[in-house]
């Protein structure tokens, strides 16, 4: 094979912080190249710098062996380099076939669409994505996640492409999806596209890649095969420690109950769901996607409507419904959702501005002026607890990493102190290392008394952390196990359907 793209000590910084420091590596024509590392290990800084978004301080690269350094993303895309970010690019209000053809489309003389080749050009595309189940006719908006990605697929190939850089590409996809979109992968390299692929799931590396590189704090640890690497090599490389002992010992000092729930149900989305909380118990509920387990999160907190069934809140006595979010957060109950980004934080605002959030009314005086140095004081101390990555407490939360945007949605309710803490897919979306500290706190919180409901798909981060597991299927709850004697197995023949073997 010969090298496509080569990086030769390429180094990046900005004010307080190395990201890349002297970095180099190279990528095969044709083969599928995993990037992997901690948030905060530069991946995100060395995508820009290929994608011609930033440019390198020093050191450099080499494209098909000539000098390659873009200086905006149009250069990339004219040297045959296309980059599809977590945050897709489609055209709202235009169809399917104008998102293929984006910039691209084919005209008749006088300079009139050619709507017959449009059409022609965009079924060929999509046939040889094995996608020829996207209408062309659809609005772009209608699609799922995975569809839009294989339309900025089908894009690039287009744009003649030969390196495509795939940045976090299952983050938001089912199993389902993520299955389609392997296929399209494998479809690419029997096109002879080279792929850097950046993923912090490690399953995908030894599914998909050819080779493997890790960064860690900025630097190169590792590149090799990924025939010649193991799963616990590789996680040792990412973090600096072995896997082994990932998940804390449980907290066996539960409490009395908590949080009572008795025949819940709303409707479409889940009835009849009955548990007890206890103090310090982390209770897990798991199930597939539609199962009704992400419904149960948000309205335990009040954001989604319940038509019938009682909650009993220790110290309150029966809640009335409608339930609210007000109600929850002045009850001592605190929702972290999964879409950190969209409900968990507020983007723009600072650090500590998002940390202050659920108790302004106690840091301001009694005319609503905020305390900005009891605000700060409180953002500092959790700023140090949960070890949160930022370079000041004015830092806005866009422009953290995923792990510390998480740590921030947490710290916020933290700094509440909730007595029930609902977690919805807790590390969705964060690296090895990052799911390590959170395991900790999880425990530490537990030790603490705090009751969580821990809602998750990752049947490991289930099992290695629940006292009690909930699985879900259909709506309802199917099954109640013991976290220390369940096995992913029993939980996931619950979670489909199937016999539970004795």
């Amino acid at each position: 094979m010969s090298v496509k793209l080569e990086f030769r000590e390429i180094s990046r910084a900005f004010p307080g912080v190395q990201a890349l420091e002297r970095i180099s590596f190279a990528l095969e024509a044709g083969e599928v190249h995993a990037l992997v590392g901690e948030n905060g290990a530069g991946k995100s800084t060395l995508i820009k710098i290929v994608s011609g978004a930033l440019q390198a301080d020093s050191g450099e690269m080499l494209l098909d062996g000539r000098p390659y350094r873009p200086h905006t993303p149009r250069d990339a895309l004219a040297a045959g380099v296309s980059t599809i970010h977590q945050e897709l690019n489609w055209l709202p209000g235009r169809n399917v076939m104008f998102n293929i053809l984006l910039g691209r489309e084919p005209r008749l003389p006088g300079g009139r669409l050619d709507f017959a080749k449009m059409r022609q050009v965009s079924t060929e595309i999509l046939r040889t994505l094995h996608a020829e189940a996207i209408s062309l006719d659809a609005p772009a908006e209608a699609l799922k996640i995975s569809q839009k990605q294989i339309l900025e697929i089908a894009r690039a190939l287009l744009q003649n492409s030969s390196l495509l850089v795939m940045d976090e590409p299952t983050a938001a996809l089912n199993p389902e999806e993520q299955e389609a979109l392997f296929k399209v992968i494998e479809a690419l390299k029997v096109r002879g596209l080279t792929i850097l692929y950046v993923t912090h799931r490690l399953e995908e590396v030894f599914r998909l890649a050819d080779r493997v590189t890790v960064l860690r704090d900025g630097r190169c640890v590792s590149s090799a095969p990924v025939s010649q690497i193991s799963a616990d090599k590789l996680i040792s490389d990412m973090i600096g420690r072995q896997w082994a002992g990932a998940f804390p010992p449980h907290n066996l000092n539960l409490g009395p109950p908590i949080l009572t729930v008795t025949r819940l149900s709303a409707k479409g989305a889940f009835h009849n769901v009955s548990f007890t909380l206890r103090a310090g118990e982390v209770l897990g509920v798991t199930g597939l996607a539609g199962s009704g387990k992400e419904a149960l999160g948000r309205a335990l907190f009040g954001a989604h409507s319940l038509d019938s069934g009682e909650i009993h809140i220790t110290g309150v006595g029966r809640v009335s419904l409608p339930f609210s979010p007000a109600m929850a957060i002045k009850y001592g109950i605190a929702y972290i959702p999964d879409d950190r980004k969209v409900e968990g934080i507020i983007l723009p605002l600072s650090v500590s501005r998002n940390i202050s959030l659920p108790v302004l009314d106690q840091l301001s005086t009694w005319i609503g002026h905020i305390r900005r140095g009891r605000e700060a004081q409180l953002a500092q101390t959790w700023v140090a607890r949960l070890k949160i990555r930022t370079p000041r407490l004015n830092q806005i939360c866009q422009s953290l990493s995923g792990g510390n945007q998480q740590k921030v949605a947490l710290a916020k309710w933290l700094a509440s102190q909730a007595r029930v803490l609902i977690l919805a897919e807790p590390t969705q979306g964060i690296d090895v290392g990052v799911k390590f500290e959170l395991y900790q706190l999880i425990a530490d919180l537990s030790r603490r008394g705090v009751g969580i409901i821990l809602i998750s798909s990752e049947l490991p981060e289930i099992l290695g952390l629940s006292h009690t597991v909930l699985v879900m299927r259909d709506g309802e709850v199917v099954a109640q196990l013991a976290g220390e004697s369940s096995h992913g197995e029993i939980i996931l023949r619950y979670a489909l359907g199937q016999e539970v073997r004795s």
